[in-house]
């Protein structure tokens, strides 16, 4: 699926999901969390930055003869120490997602071929998180 509108719900299907997660998942990672500091459930990225990051995934790919190129978004949890300056303290132990460039040359799904991370690509993180904001 390459086109754009196969790929598109609208915003009553992207509250279904929303809800399941939140009864499920969301409620599930709670538990085991202090009261009144629920995890993390939205993560925000600037649209330039990822735009940038996005050209540079995609150009390093081409480098290296990429023909299907995709982007792994990972979930993640901040450690309770911080392990770089850029980390905003306030997000430490919290969820988080981070992006990858992923090399999707002989992936499907029908015949459950995995694609595969591209090894030493750049890593994007560092958005904003909610909660805490």
């Amino acid at each position: 699926m390459k086109n754009l509108n196969d790929h598109l719900l609208n915003s009553k299907q992207a509250e279904i999901l929303s809800k399941e997660y939140e009864r499920t998942n969301y409620s599930q990672i709670n538990s085991s969390r202090p009261s009144g500091k629920p995890d993390s459930k939205h993560y925000i990225y600037d649209l330039e930055v990822l735009q940038e990051y996005i050209n540079l995934i995609r150009d390093d790919m081409e480098k290296r003869g990429i023909r299907n190129k995709g982007i792994r978004i990972s979930l993640g949890k901040y450690p309770d120490i911080s392990f770089d300056p850029r980390l905003n303290p306030d997000f430490l132990g919290y969820q988080t997602i981070f992006f990858s460039a992923e090399n999707m040359d002989g992936f499907s799904v029908t015949n459950r071929i995995e694609s595969a991370p591209v090894p030493d690509g750049p890593v994007l993180d560092f958005g904003t998180i909610s909660p805490p904001y």
